[in-house]
């Protein structure tokens, strides 16, 4: 039966425009399903191992599934943004966070560097298809299922911005590191030139370094299956506390924003850097604000805004300007939260570990 249901599913795939490409990590291939997205030098891929290993569910065989993500790297930063993302994936130890699979550096016929990187695939999606779904058929979440996904993103976000939570899981990581993840000799004499990554990748202090994500959006935020709540995408994310030193240093921020960071959840001073300004995790708490008001409400609170007053999105993120709908089917207490998290100055917003205790009082 197995091998009847896996034949009629090897003729579907044929049909795809994907069927017959396959691409090689390490000691497995993986066959193509469909293109899931793409962005920038990246490509991310449905795929399955060549082999066709079968899960049996509830009697039904079906494909074990993962997302491939390919980074292009045609310089020295792009390889070194990639060994930091492979890193990411395999730095927090949390069911909150994802996990890569497995990962390798391939070196091109013309010089540059192919990053693949075998993620989970999260078939039930992310928080932004729910919301949708929620739009298009009419019905509301509730205040219960919020505070439960809050909690869940929230749980992942201390994972990132305390090392202190990382701490249990130190040890097991030690040997860690270095599996499954090959790059050729010219890739590190190439990344001789980028010490601070390079100094990431080999050394264990990074443990004990409080790492910001700096694209909390709902669309990054996945669901296993299981309905835990996972923040996923973990390109963007490094050392959370940054001082700007000099100008060069600033130029080069403002255009990391403008390329990594999504505008209506982006905290009022990535908007506004200027020199000797201290960042720090603060700038994921406004994002998940933006986030949480989001789930609860189905679109973002400076996009509301921008639809209800006209007011440019820009000027109302940097205002901190923003509403809630009258007659909200929410708690007092649930609103709080979010007005706590969505504050103009940072130093008003809660740390991780205070959010979470908010949260869990709304829980109780």
């Amino acid at each position: 039966m197995i091998s009847i249901v896996l034949e009629l599913f090897q003729n579907l795939c044929c049909c795809r425009g994907f069927s017959d490409a396959t691409i090689r990590v390490n000691d497995k291939r993986y066959r193509i399903q469909r293109l899931l997205g793409e962005g920038g030098m990246s490509f991310v891929y449905l795929v399955q191992l060549s082999k066709n290993p079968l899960i049996i569910d509830n009697g039904i065989a079906t494909p074990e599934l993962y997302a491939l993500k390919k980074i292009i790297c045609p310089s020295v930063e792009s390889i070194s943004n990639g060994m930091r993302e492979i890193e990411n994936y395999k730095r927090f130890q949390s069911p909150y966070v994802i996990k890569s699979i497995d990962s390798q550096v391939m070196q091109e016929k013309d010089g540059s560097k192919t990053i693949y990187i075998v993620l989970p695939y999260y078939s039930l999606g992310s928080l932004q298809d729910s919301i949708n779904r929620r739009l298009l058929e009419g019905t509301f979440v509730s205040e219960a299922e919020c505070v439960r996904i809050m909690l869940g993103v929230t749980r992942g976000l201390l994972c990132l911005h305390d090392p202190a939570s990382r701490q249990d899981n130190a040890t097991s990581r030690v040997n860690v590191d270095a599996v499954s993840m090959t790059y050729s000799d010219e890739t590190a004499m190439l990344l001789e030139d980028t010490p601070l990554e390079m100094d990431m990748l080999s050394s264990n202090s990074a443990g004990s370094i409080a790492y910001a994500h700096r694209d909390i959006t709902p669309s990054n935020i996945l669901f296993s299956s299981d309905g835990l709540p996972v923040i996923g995408d973990l390109g963007s994310c490094s050392q959370a506390d940054i001082t700007i030193e000099n100008r060069h240093q600033l130029s080069e921020l403002q255009e990391w924003v403008n390329d990594n960071c999504t505008l209506p959840y982006t905290p009022p001073e990535l908007l506004n850097l200027k020199l000797n300004q201290v960042l720090s995790s603060k700038v994921d708490i406004w994002s998940l604000g933006c986030t949480f008001y989001t789930l609860m409400f189905g679109i973002s609170p400076f996009e509301r805004e921008e639809q209800i007053h006209g007011a440019s999105l820009t000027y109302a993120i940097n205002t901190g300007k923003y509403s809630f709908p009258r007659n909200s089917r929410f708690s007092e207490g649930l609103l709080s939260v979010i007005k706590k998290c969505i504050q103009v100055d940072p130093i008003q917003r809660p740390t991780t570990s205070q959010l979470l205790n908010l949260l869990q009082d709304l829980d109780t």
